[in-house]
């Protein structure tokens, strides 16, 4: 697949359990129930090249395949595919998680 402009592909990086504040353990399956419409941890598989400004140059996606980032994951503009990734844009991306070396 060859992503055009500040298109992203993106996976969700999948929680296998999760522990509410009453120390109640959540499997996988009701994660997403329970944390519907907040951010979601995504890492990166692909990027496009960037939007064009008005003067008509590149401008790159600040962020590379592999990186892990944190974005909106159910708002206009996701694009999801039958494989469970998801296409997005650059400008849905909030934060990216630094990498530890």
């Amino acid at each position: 697949m060859k992503l055009l402009s500040n298109h992203c592909l993106v996976e969700r990086v999948k929680r296998k359990t999760a522990l509410t504040t009453g120390g109640i353990l959540l499997p996988d399956v009701c994660i997403d129930d329970f944390n519907t419409g907040g951010p979601k941890e995504f890492i990166v598989l692909g990027v496009g090249p960037g939007r064009r400004n008005r003067n008509g140059d590149t401008v790159p996606v600040e962020f590379v395949p592999g990186d892990r980032v944190i974005c909106h994951s159910y708002t206009t503009g996701t694009h999801p595919l039958p494989d469970g990734t998801m296409v997005i844009t650059d400008d849905m991306v909030i934060a990216v998680i630094p990498k530890h070396d």
